[in-house]
């Protein structure tokens, strides 16, 4: 049965509230900003497997990938906003074993443009570790976000996109 105390709950938490708390952390200065992202990004990848799979959001720009996709698909992704995917609020989480899904207020910026939106995540888990995460969002104005985003026309695949130039 899902719960909201079971220890990938627990995980994924962390890693949304986590992450929610640095980014939005008044008191810290840039640099401090970033080294507690990159530690906690750090720790949290080591709850998830060297073979996770990646679904990702977007219609158009929907493309599956494994972890070497999914850390190029990171950076390209924050190359084309000035905020990510921030957390704004989350509103629940529950997990088993097996599974899990977070609910929640994302925001992502770009310049004047900024999109807040209610989403999902799903997680697949094996053995405590996440092998597989599905984002689950507005798909047609998340590949509208992200196609302005990009300086070029783009006519490749998705996953073209996602890695180009990272």
């Amino acid at each position: 049965m899902l719960s909201d105390t079971h220890p990938n709950a627990l995980w994924l938490a962390e890693l949304y509230r986590g992450g929610a708390a640095i980014t939005t952390d008044p008191s810290l200065s840039e640099d401090e900003r970033l080294r507690r992202q990159q530690e906690h990004t750090s720790k949290m990848m080591e709850r998830m497997s060297p073979d996770m799979v990646i679904h990702t959001g977007g219609v158009r720009l929907a493309a599956t990938g494994g972890m070497d996709f999914l850390r190029r698909y990171a950076k390209r992704r924050a190359s084309l906003a000035d905020a990510n995917v921030q957390p704004l609020e989350i509103d629940q989480i529950l997990a088993d074993d097996h599974y899990g899904i977070i609910h929640g207020t994302f925001r992502t910026t770009r310049g004047e443009r900024v999109w807040t939106r209610v989403g999902m995540g799903a997680w697949r888990f094996r053995d405590g570790l996440a092998v597989e995460h599905w984002e689950l969002s507005d798909g047609p104005t998340w590949d509208e976000f992200f196609l302005a985003g990009d300086p070029t026309t783009f006519t490749g695949s998705a996953e073209e996109f996602w890695t180009h130039g990272v």
